[in-house]
């Protein structure tokens, strides 16, 4: 028999004798087991002292803390008047034993070399009763007694190559950072050169960095002693609290391995204790409101969450942005989801978000990494030539990843320094002065942060005398990529040089989810990364830019709307679809996830888009509990809304895309990967279910023609026959992937014969859509974290129309490749452009709708791109 450590062997014996006891039932016990058995404990005592020469020993004549907590996880005492405390901890509950405090607001409880808060003692493995003497020295911290107070939260950093650069990132800004916050996944898979990695980032932040772990940091092992063992090694216990200010901040576990019950009863205390007047903020890792988020037994904290009146909760896990005010798991928070550091899942852009506290309520904007001082002139574009009549207005793109913008001013020529106003987080705009006439012109940008800091820029161009040409309707562009299949192929035929006509702009964003174009009125749907209420379907005159209504959705709409029968579907991130009147924007029906059985709370996605076909709209959506628990493709009616058909999918991870129909059948992505299902469009019974054969995450969107169904995933795409499922061919782009995960959301584009694609490479391709042979390949430009095609590009004519996450939107030669026409936006275009008349729209990061038309006479084939 392997010997087992002693303290292991205790643990053991333990267990066994319990199970003996539980055994008996009608039998008497015998004396050697019917006594109740404590389990094996330490005591572990010591004072709580503000340490006023900072030598972390406790001297005399020191002041003393008293009503300070402290605790080992399951219990927790209070220091009395003299400062002490004692503890009796049950020493196999972990491997390795902890004891912490609560650190109060005022004080600090200073950092170890790698910048972790040194709130904890690592005890070792105590034995049997034994005695030990901890005291913890705090020195006294005026900045975090105030309630005005900014910090950093960080979510998934996982073991990414940036980590370092992304922690000196977050630090760089002008404001005074209180600290960083951590919402779990420090690691991949919790070793300890993981660990070093994370700690060695960490160690260049000048704040403090809490953590709180992920289901990342377990490490391999039997029993959750043995997995957890090596986070709390090297970060400290897995739930504990701190104050800061006027707040009181929760750090919870909720990945369901670790004891429930211990916390839960331990969360009690610690609310009960600390509160009080304070506003309570949680920091965990899994969502609370998302099927693939923590356990269902975690629902128990809503009430007991609300009851306190948690304003805030900050969580991690999806990869994505996802922010729910008044979440219906805990209706006093706003539940914040923060997009990874490492690599996202939702397509959005990697960051990190500012948390700024002050007396009466917060903001939490979520912030890209790797911009420093950008600036673009979006209108009128460099070197531009621009007709007076119908000027589309001075518009500009100004962000900075660790200080934000304030001012930002323009001038033209050597006129006067005039305001921009803003709108959302990235654009600047004004009206071109009365006094500026026709001819050569600069226009010089200067934008300033909250500390005065300035950057600028400048452009010339052109104001001509010439008519504009104004955006004029044409064939519908009804749904994602155009049509219910998805193709992609525009009937009106638009040549390569374009001008500006317009921009619409929004408080919200454009990610992937692409606008549509029916009778002369484009329809779009924004996301809200931060929670603002900027979450709406828009209606806007495509001949004008004008606003004609929006209706205000209650999450973000992240997947395509579409438009049919005077009606527009719009999905949105909790899984209900609206359908609104097309002309009016008011609601006419809308279909609701079925509710939680008593007691739970129902978790939802709904990121994909909608498609219409033959009088059915398709939506895809997931739930935690019910009907949808392994996702649902319902079919309704367009006018009523009744449901005329539904059929499972196969899996409740997080899925992404819209369905595409063609020859009676529905085609649908789920679960990972490249999977895609089949159904048949009038029944809605399954057909096939393709398998996974590219990796990476299920995040594409299928398109299909001609007998085939194409989709993109892990800088590749597969091609299946329509019929059976069988692969055809797969194609992967040879270059690196510039966007970390290999996100691969751009629907194909079907041309006859050819595929034409984007890739995360930054690559568009155009293949043999029978054989997946090369026909030509084009390298668009990147850099971190601003590259990569998540656009699904639309083909008019002989021109290819992408945008790219590098800043800019594309025409490109369809038969060779070539680049002939570029508009610099100056943030991510991932949104597919849709066409109609002599018009094409794009949506972009920055919360814009782009139209432009043909540049008059410069808007020939033979017009070299810029």
């Amino acid at each position: 028999m392997k010997h087992l450590a002693p303290k292991r062997l205790r643990r053991w014996l333990y267990a066994v004798t319990a199970i003996l006891g539980g055994l008996v039932v009608a039998a008497p016990l015998s004396s050697a087991v019917s006594q109740t058995i404590d389990p094996p404990s330490a005591v572990v005592s010591g004072t709580v002292f503000e340490d006023g020469n900072g030598n972390d020993v406790f001297d005399a004549r020191e002041k003393v803390l008293p009503g300070v907590t402290v605790s080992d996880g399951a219990t927790i005492v209070v220091t009395d008047a003299d400062g002490r405390y004692s503890l009796d901890t049950p020493i196999e509950r972990r491997t390795t034993d902890l004891v912490f405090i609560t650190q109060p607001a005022g004080y600090s409880v200073g950092t170890d070399e790698f910048k972790t808060p040194r709130f904890y003692r690592d005890l070792g493995e105590l034995a049997t009763g034994e005695a030990k003497s901890v005291d913890f020295g705090l020195t006294k911290d005026p900045k975090s007694a105030g309630s005005n107070f900014t910090f950093g939260n960080v979510a998934d950093p996982h073991v990414n190559a940036q980590l370092a650069d992304q922690v000196k990132e977050i630090n760089s800004t002008k404001e005074d950072l209180a600290f960083i916050q951590v919402s779990g996944d420090l690691t991949n898979n919790a070793t300890t050169a993981e660990f070093d990695f994370y700690k060695a980032a960490t160690a260049l932040s000048p704040v403090p960095v809490w953590p709180a772990v992920g289901n990342h940091e377990y490490a391999a092992g039997v029993g959750y002693a043995a997995r957890i063992n090596n986070y709390r090694s090297n970060v400290g216990p897995e739930w504990y609290s701190f104050d800061y200010g006027d707040r009181h901040f929760l750090v919870l576990e909720n990945n369901g391995a670790a004891p429930f019950e211990e916390q839960l009863e331990w969360a009690k205390q610690d609310l009960a204790q600390n509160v009080g007047d304070k506003r309570l903020v949680v920091l965990t890792h899994q969502p609370m409101n998302v099927p693939f988020g923590s356990n269902s037994m975690y629902d128990q904290y809503g009430a007991i969450l609300e009851q306190y009146g948690a304003e805030l909760i900050l969580v991690g896990h999806e990869h994505s942005n996802d922010v729910e005010p008044n979440s219906a798991f805990a209706g006093s928070a706003k539940h914040v989801q923060t997009s990874s550091s490492s690599y996202t899942i939702d397509n959005s852009p990697r960051g990190f978000r500012y948390v700024e506290m002050t007396d009466e309520t917060f903001k939490n904007p979520f912030r890209m990494y790797g911009a420093e001082q950008d600036l673009t002139i979006t209108s009128p574009a460099a070197g531009s030539s621009v007709p007076l009549d119908g000027f589309p207005g001075i518009q500009v793109n100004a962000y900075d990843t660790s200080d934000a913008p304030t001012k930002v001013h323009f001038k033209v020529d050597e006129g006067n320094w005039r305001p921009l106003k803003s709108s959302g987080e990235f654009t600047w705009h004004s009206a071109l002065p009365d006094d500026v006439r026709a001819g050569a012109h600069t226009v010089e940008v200067r934008a300033v942060d909250a500390a005065g800091a300035s950057w600028s820029t400048s452009s010339k161009f052109t104001l001509t005398k010439e008519s504009a040409i104004l955006p004029k309707a044409g064939a519908n562009w009804s749904q994602h990529h155009g049509d219910q299949g998805h193709t992609g192929v525009a009937t009106d035929k638009i040549e390569a040089g374009q001008r500006l006509a317009w921009s619409y702009r929004t408080e919200g964003t454009f990610l992937t989810g692409s606008p549509v174009i029916v009778g002369g009125i484009v329809y779009a749907g924004t996301r809200d990364e931060n929670g603002d209420g900027n979450s709406a379907v828009h209606a806007v005159d495509q001949a004008t830019g004008k606003k004609l209504w929006s209706y205000p959705v209650p999450s973000s709409v992240h997947g395509s709307i579409a438009v049919s029968d005077g009606l527009v579907f719009v999905p949105t991130l909790r899984g209900t679809l609206f359908a609104v009147d097309a002309a009016t924007g008011k609601l006419k029906w809308q279909h609701d996830p079925e509710p939680a059985p008593e007691g739970y709370n129902q978790r939802t996605y709904g990121y994909y888009g909608v498609t219409v076909a033959e009088g059915k709209v398709l939506y895809p959506y997931q739930s935690r509990h019910g009907e949808a628990n392994l996702g649902l493709l319902i079919a309704l009616d367009v006018k009523t809304g009744e449901r005329i058909w539904a059929s499972a999918m196969s899996g409740a991870i997080m899925s992404d895309g819209t369905p595409a129909v063609a020859d009676g059948r529905v085609y649908v992505g789920n679960q990972t990967a490249d999977r895609v299902i089949a159904y048949d469009l009038t029944t809605g019974a399954k057909l096939w279910t393709g398998g996974a054969q590219l990796g990476g995450w299920q995040d594409g969107v299928p398109s299909a023609a001609n007998g085939r169904v194409y989709i993109g995933s892990n800088n590749g795409i597969i091609a299946r026959d329509g019929v059976t499922g069988a692969t055809l061919w797969t194609y992967k782009s040879p270059h690196p992937l510039l966007v970390n995960g290999g996100a691969t959301p751009a629907a194909p584009t079907i041309a006859g014969d050819v595929i034409y694609m984007g890739f995360p490479s930054g690559a568009v391709t155009a293949l043999d859509a029978a054989t997946g042979s090369v026909l030509w390949d084009r390298l668009l430009p990147g850099a971190q974290y601003r590259a990569g095609v998540h656009s699904s590009p639309a083909l008019s004519g002989d021109t290819l129309f992408v945008g790219s996450n590098n800043g800019s939107f594309y025409a490109l030669d369809s038969n060779t490749g070539k680049s002939l026409w570029e508009h610099e936006i100056g943030t991510w275009v991932s949104a597919g452009p849709a066409v109609s008349g002599n018009t094409v729209v794009v949506g972009a990061f920055d919360g814009n709708l782009y139209a432009y038309t043909p540049d008059g006479e410069a808007a020939k084939r033979s017009v070299p791109g810029k």
